[in-house]
């Protein structure tokens, strides 16, 4: 027992080291003061989940120069006061906030009095917190659109395609509106496999596919249809504002990453004298990567951390709660279920939020499946209805959560003595 308890102390230092080792304010200080191409008075837009934290460093690094500013938030906060304009929308599918978000941005954008520069701050969720969907495109259509992706298990990239071949926004749309000379995003990469670009639904990079191409990716997630004529509708109109004027000249710069995080935690596994196993970018079906893990876990020698950032993907059906972290994590127990060696499994959002409002997600142990069966609790049934959150709120096994003012992706961990 001894033993587990020092694994799980230890899995929860090593995952949340980079808390500690990484300060946004430097990031965007260092920027902004050594590299920027910025001029004179810079107007900042900062969107996503990080967007408060992101717009209050470029406040005190730009001082005297900065002009008017606009947050896009998931997240309010009445002691926002030095903020000119805070928008709320909804995550992950659009409301009304999104959308009241999305026009107000292209108004501010266009407005008069614009500064000399232009300083977008994007971050992820940025997606469905401020949406523009091109007529005759409605917000049920778009959560009709997320609803549709989930249940197909395509992974986000393929899900922020399908939102930008429709968007007056998303896909590079955004600079169109913009009036300033130069502009600049900087991007805090949530998506190990397409990178920058697909934050925010590649606001800020010019995306222009085919009709074939759209309708192709349409395919993948099964729209009916009613909503795919009038997804075609809105693409042409899409297609008629791409062929404009292609705005400012503009820079897309990555300010942060999630090999950041995985850099940080293999540091700090090593310091407490752990092999390390580095498992990279994680993507793919979840229970696909679940076996993968296992099969690494059960071959590692002593004292084994296996480290890994990414998203996995869940395939949805029904009305199961869970994220994730909790998907995965769960998935592990089985993995290491009747393992004479004690090990551990971490999941943690690196947002703070797995889904569910302060649920960070969830850590497994080698003795986890055996406590579930105690519990009464089926692992097969849960599994299959991805209702993880209701277990692991019963098992006690649920890490706190809460906003961080990052969001790099998920952070994956397992330690083996």
């Amino acid at each position: 027992m001894v033993v587990r308890v020092t694994l799980l102390d230890d899995a929860d230092a090593i995952s949340s080291r980079w808390l500690t080792d990484l300060s946004l304010a430097s990031l965007i200080e260092d920027r902004l003061n050594e590299c920027s191409s910025l001029d004179g008075h810079v107007d900042v837009v900062a969107i996503g989940k990080a967007s408060r934290e992101m717009a209050r460093a470029a406040q005190t690094a730009l001082g005297e120069r900065l002009g008017r500013v606009m947050v896009i938030s998931d997240v309010g906060s009445a002691s926002e006061t030095s903020i000119e304009r805070i928008l709320i929308g909804e995550h992950p599918i659009p409301g009304e906030g999104s959308l009241r978000a999305g026009t107000e941005l292209t108004s501010f954008l266009q407005s008069d009095g614009h500064g000399d520069s232009t300083l977008f701050l994007l971050s992820g969720g940025a997606s469905s917190l401020c949406v523009f969907p091109a007529p005759p495109l409605t917000l049920d259509d778009l959560g009709e659109i997320w609803r549709d992706a989930l249940r197909a298990g395509v992974d986000i990239t393929t899900l922020n395609q399908i939102r930008a071949t429709t968007s007056l926004i998303a896909g590079g749309a955004l600079l169109r509106y913009v009036h300033s000379a130069h502009s600049e995003s900087l991007i805090l990469v949530d998506n190990v496999v397409s990178g920058a670009q697909w934050v925010a639904s590649a606001m800020t990079f010019d995306y222009t596919p085919s009709r074939e191409d759209a309708e192709t990716l349409w395919a993948r997630i099964g729209v009916d249809p009613p909503l795919r004529a009038r997804m075609l509708r809105a693409f042409e109109d899409r297609s008629r504002v791409m062929e404009g004027s292609s705005g400012p000249v503009h820079a897309n710069v990555v300010l942060g990453e999630p090999a950041m995080m995985l850099r940080s935690a293999i540091e700090e596994a090593s310091r407490r004298g752990y092999h390390v196993i580095d498992q990279g970018f994680v993507v793919g079906d979840v229970a696909a990567v679940a076996r993968e893990w296992g099969e690494v876990a059960r071959n590692a020698g002593t004292r084994t951390a296996l480290v890994g950032v990414g998203e996995v993907t869940v395939q949805v059906e029904g009305g199961g709660q869970g994220g994730r972290c909790q998907e995965f994590s769960w998935r592990m127990a089985k993995e290491f279920g009747g393992s004479a060696r004690p090990s551990s499994f971490v999941a943690r959002a690196s947002d703070g939020r797995d889904f569910i409002e302060g649920v960070g997600g969830a850590w497994v142990t080698d003795v986890t499946l055996a406590r579930i069966e105690e519990l009464g609790l089926d692992w097969s049934e849960v599994a299959q209805t991805h209702d993880t959150y209701p277990a692991f709120r019963a098992l006690g096994q649920l890490l706190d959560g809460g906003h961080t003012g990052w969001n790099l992706c998920d952070l994956y961990l397992a330690l083996v003595d």
